[in-house]
C-alpha cells in the first residue's frame, strides 16, 4: 500500500472511530435527556430520606426515570401543593394523607415508617414539679402549640382522650413546626407538639417529653402517596418512583449508620437543621421500617377484614370524627391500596452497593 493510501486508511479509521463515538454518545445523552420526570415532595422528616438515597447513588436512571426533589414545611401545604399540580408522588404524615384520601381520593400506596414514638407533646423541664402534678386537672385550659390536622395533631388528641379530656378543654394555636420550636423556648405556650427532627431540638435545650403517640395507644405510620390525576395517568412511573424508594428503605435498614449521615447532611443542607450522626441514628432506633414484601402483608386485606394499614388509618379517622374535623369515617380501600407495592415486588433487585459508587455531593 502507497503512503498516500495508508494515509488516507488511517484518516478514514479515524474518522469513522470519532463518528461512532459521537453517535453512541448522542444515543446515550438522548436517552439520558429522554427520561421520564417525577416530582417527588418531601418534608424536613426521615421519610424523605429514601428519595435521597436514591438520588445520591444515581439509582433513578438505573431505574428508568428523573426525579425532582419538591419541599414542604407540613402535610397541609403539602397536599394543596399536590393538587394544584406542583408534584407526582411523595411521603406525607398520616393525618394529611387521611384527609387527602377524604377529599381528593389521593391514593396512599406505602408506608414510609411508625412514627408513634417521635409525635411529641413537650413541656418545660420544671412543668413536672411546678404546675404540671395531675395532668387532668392541670392541663385543663392550657395553651397547646400545634400544627393541625396533621399526625401530631392526632398525637394531642389522643392523649387527651386517654386523659379523658376534649380537645376543646384547652387552647389550641397553629403553628408550623419551627415557628413551635422557636415560641415555646421565648416562652409561650404551655405545651408544645413535635415531630422529628424538632423534638430532638426541643430535648437539647432540656425540653421534657410528655406523652407520644404510642404512650397515647395509637399507631402513627407516615404514608406514601401519588396524587389521583398522576396515579391514573402515569401508574408506570408511580410504581419506579416508589421501585427508587423501597430500595431506600431497604438500605436505612441494613445501613443505619451510613443512612443517618446521609439524613444528617439533609438536615443540614436542605432544612438548616443541625444534628450529629448520634442523633440522627436515633431516628432509626425510635422509628421502625417495613420492607416491601412486609408492607404487602400490611396492606392485605383477608377474608374481607380490614388489613393492618386500613385498620391504623380507620383508628385515626375515628378519632378525627370525635373532634368533628371530618363527617364520617372512609372506606379504607377508596385511598388505600397495595398496586404498586405489588408491582415493585414483582421486579425488585438488590440494591446496588453504595462502596462502589461515590454519592453525589
Amino acid at each position: 500500500m502507497s503512503k498516500r493510501k495508508s494515509f488516507t486508511f488511517k484518516v478514514g479509521v479515524v474518522l469513522l472511530a470519532m463518528v461512532t463515538v459521537l453517535a453512541f454518545s448522542t444515543a446515550v445523552f438522548s436517552k439520558s435527556k429522554e427520561l421520564p420526570l417525577v416530582r417527588a415532595s418531601h418534608q424536613p422528616c426521615m421519610h424523605a430520606l429514601p428519595t435521597i438515597l436514591a438520588t445520591n447513588f444515581n439509582w433513578w436512571e438505573d431505574i428508568g426515570i428523573k426525579v425532582s426533589f419538591h419541599y414542604f414545611v407540613s402535610g397541609m401545604p403539602q397536599v394543596e401543593a399536590g393538587q394544584a399540580g406542583e408534584w407526582d408522588v411523595g411521603a406525607i404524615g398520616a393525618a394529611p394523607c387521611l384527609f387527602a384520601g377524604i377529599k381528593y381520593k389521593q391514593p396512599l400506596i406505602a408506608i414510609s415508617n411508625d412514627e408513634s414514638v417521635t409525635n411529641n407533646l413537650m413541656v418545660r423541664p420544671d412543668a413536672f414539679t411546678t404546675w404540671l402534678k395531675e395532668p387532668k386537672t392541670d392541663l385543663k385550659g392550657k395553651t397547646f402549640l400545634v400544627s393541625t390536622i396533621s399526625t401530631g395533631h392526632y398525637a394531642v388528641v389522643a392523649y387527651l382522650k386517654k386523659l379523658g379530656l376534649a380537645e376543646s378543654d384547652v387552647k389550641i394555636v397553629h403553628m408550623e413546626q419551627s415557628a413551635i420550636v422557636s415560641a415555646f423556648l421565648s416562652g409561650q405556650g404551655d405545651v408544645a407538639q413535635t415531630w422529628a427532627p424538632f423534638n430532638y431540638l426541643m430535648e437539647e435545650k432540656g425540653m421534657k417529653v410528655l406523652s407520644h403517640g404510642k404512650d397515647a395507644g395509637v399507631v402513627i405510620p407516615g404514608g406514601v402517596v401519588a396524587t389521583a390525576k398522576f396515579a391514573k395517568e402515569h401508574p408506570d412511573l408511580v410504581a419506579k418512583w416508589l421501585e427508587g424508594y423501597m430500595r431506600g428503605i431497604d438500605f436505612m435498614v441494613d445501613n443505619p449508620r451510613e443512612a443517618a449521615k446521609h439524613l444528617g447532611k439533609y438536615y443540614r443542607e436542605k432544612c438548616g437543621i443541625n444534628l450529629s450522626d448520634e442523633t440522627c441514628l436515633k431516628e432509626f432506633e425510635l422509628r421502625p421500617l417495613f420492607r416491601t414484601k412486609q408492607q404487602i402483608k400490611m396492606f392485605e386485606r383477608k377474608g374481607g377484614q380490614m388489613s393492618v394499614v386500613d385498620k391504623w388509618m380507620d383508628d385515626m379517622a375515628g378519632y378525627f370524627v370525635e373532634v368533628k374535623k371530618i363527617e364520617a369515617k372512609p372506606d379504607p380501600k377508596t385511598y388505600i391500596t397495595d398496586k404498586y407495592l405489588k408491582m415493585v415486588d414483582s421486579k425488585k433487585k438488590p440494591a446496588k452497593p453504595a462502596s462502589k459508587k461515590k454519592p453525589a455531593a
